[in-house]
């Protein structure tokens, strides 16, 4: 460079050589006023440096800060801001956070001159936080585990699984793997489609969640147990922090299995496992070995006495068994019965399993017999779930409620069932339940008649009355009773629940 520089100061001279002027110009601006200007100038590069590392140091600072204090993430495939409040997910407007940016940035004097960078600065980064990487913290994750259990699963491990795997999904991992759910929860299983969806942008997040089909390998099945959830509500913002818990534990196990494999206990791994580390040969060995019983020799040997299980019966059995250890429909039946025919003889004719008994039929048959024998049509009445139970009982054999609707629902389709609690349109020849509320109606109209007081009386009263009069007998429910005076006394109805004095002061 300065050959360079000695060449060009020749090269003007010599070109100027004829101009006195000209010459005594360069001689100026060299050997006068060059040192002082590149001194100037080196100051002002100085000042420049120091001040735009002063203010890179700043902007830095600010920005570590903010990030910091307002934790922001954001999606690109839906282009959607977030905002974590250490408690809740929130999705947030890009431009609250450019007015709280801009604000904030506004308090500093610092970094005036450098505010729109900053903001330009802080926003792409922002953009590289992705949402479904953050980490949320203890109080949101148990917030989310105490939504999860034990309203939708049986308990925190099987929903911590389920929240793994959820995440999985999210992520697009592990897409071959099906999970085969127990239990009634299609409802929520939209509710969290939806919320994906509205929230983070992500259609079918439980696209795996299938009912049994034998295309499916039992190599790459699962079994998730969820409770019987027939209604559910779920919170946007609650749904939000669910998915994000579901990503967070995905990415800190890998995937479902890995939280199998160094979170999960014997007994979910076990549940969980069921099918990859069964066939159909030995689902269907336990369950024989579980509810099916091989008569005696000597048993076996009575020609009076014939073992066998009719077909209805045995599909019974395996619905049970099936219940007995949470499991989800995984086999046809006609796979299932080809391969019970393979190990216990089978009449055609009568479409029975023949030298097969089971302890659990004879109570199963019990009410069977007891429903056939007892329960009648009759239109409009209604019997509770539990009053047949209870009814049930009084022939010296007792079985749950969910038992007794399993039966119902199997042996007897035609039984209308409300709400899993009423049998409609039908009563039992032992429990005449309008005739106790008729001859119990009777009895305290000859009362208060005799009295002639010209009070009203209330439901509540009259249902006592009732319930003293029975007391050692069946008691029908107070909404039954109130449902029987609407519908046959209404005209001596008042202010909804009172009987005028008009019905008893009638006569008897």
């Amino acid at each position: 460079m300065e050959e360079k520089c000695i060449e060009t100061i020749k090269n003007l001279c010599k070109k100027y050589e004829g101009n006195p002027y000209m010459l005594q110009r360069i001689d100026a601006h060299i050997n006068t006023s060059l040192e002082t200007t590149l001194q100037n100038e080196e100051q002002t590069r100085e000042k420049r440096i120091v001040r735009t590392n002063t203010l890179t140091q700043e902007q830095q600072i600010f920005i570590q800060v903010f990030l910091s204090k307002n934790n922001y993430f954001y999606l690109a495939h839906n282009n959607c801001f977030y905002e974590y409040d250490n408690n809740h997910y929130n999705v947030v407007k890009e431009d609250d956070i450019l007015h709280k940016l801009l604000t904030t940035i506004s308090q500093d004097r610092v970094l005036q001159d450098w505010k729109y960078k900053t903001k330009n600065n802080i926003i792409k980064q922002i953009k590289e936080r992705n949402l479904l990487q953050s980490v949320p913290n203890s109080a949101t994750i148990q917030a989310v585990l105490k939504v999860l259990h034990p309203a939708w699963f049986p308990s925190k491990d099987h929903a911590k699984h389920f929240l793994t795997m959820l995440g999985d999904n999210i992520l697009k991992k592990n897409q071959d793997v099906n999970y085969f759910v127990y239990g009634k929860a299609k409802q929520l299983v939209a509710l969290i489609d939806t919320t994906a969806y509205i929230t983070i942008g992500c259609a079918n997040v439980t696209r795996n969640f299938i009912k049994y089909h034998e295309s499916h390998q039992y190599a790459n099945s699962r079994l998730l147990h969820m409770n019987d959830v027939n209604e559910s509500t779920l919170d946007a913002n609650l749904g939000l922090d669910m998915l994000c818990v579901a990503t967070h534990y995905s990415n800190r196990y890998d995937n479902a299995d890995g939280y199998l494999r160094t979170k999960a206990g014997d007994s979910l791994k076990k549940y969980v496992l069921f099918l990859k580390n069964n066939t159909q040969e030995s689902i269907v060995d336990a369950f024989c070995s579980e509810m099916l019983d091989i008569p005696s020799e000597t048993n076996h040997g009575d020609e009076h006495k014939t073992y066998q299980i009719k077909w209805k019966h045995m599909h019974y059995l395996w619905k049970m068994h099936h219940s007995n250890l949470f499991l989800p429909n995984m086999m046809y039946l006609n796979t299932f019965k080809q391969l019970l025919s393979a190990k216990f003889e089978y009449n055609e004719a009568s479409d029975s399993f023949l030298n097969v008994t089971s302890k659990h039929l004879p109570l199963i048959r019990s009410f069977i017999e007891f429903w056939e024998q007892n329960m009648v049509a009759d239109l409009g009445n209604e019997l509770e779930i539990d009053e047949i139970c209870v009814l049930f009982k009084s022939t010296n054999s007792c079985l749950p409620e969910n038992e007794v609707l399993k039966i119902l629902k199997h042996f007897f389709p035609n039984v209308e069932l409300m709400d899993d609690k009423y049998a409609l349109n039908i009563s039992c020849v032992k429990w005449d339940k309008k005739g106790d509320i008729r001859s119990a109606l009777i009895s305290m109209k000859e009362e208060y008649h005799a009295k002639n007081e010209g009070l009203l009386i209330s439901f509540d009263a009259a249902y006592t009355f009732y319930c003293n009069l029975f007391n050692s007998k069946h008691i029908v429910s107070k909404n039954y009773f109130e449902k029987y005076i609407y519908q046959n006394m209404n005209e001596f109805v008042a202010f909804d629940a009172f009987i005028t004095s008009e019905w008893y002061c009638c006569g008897c």
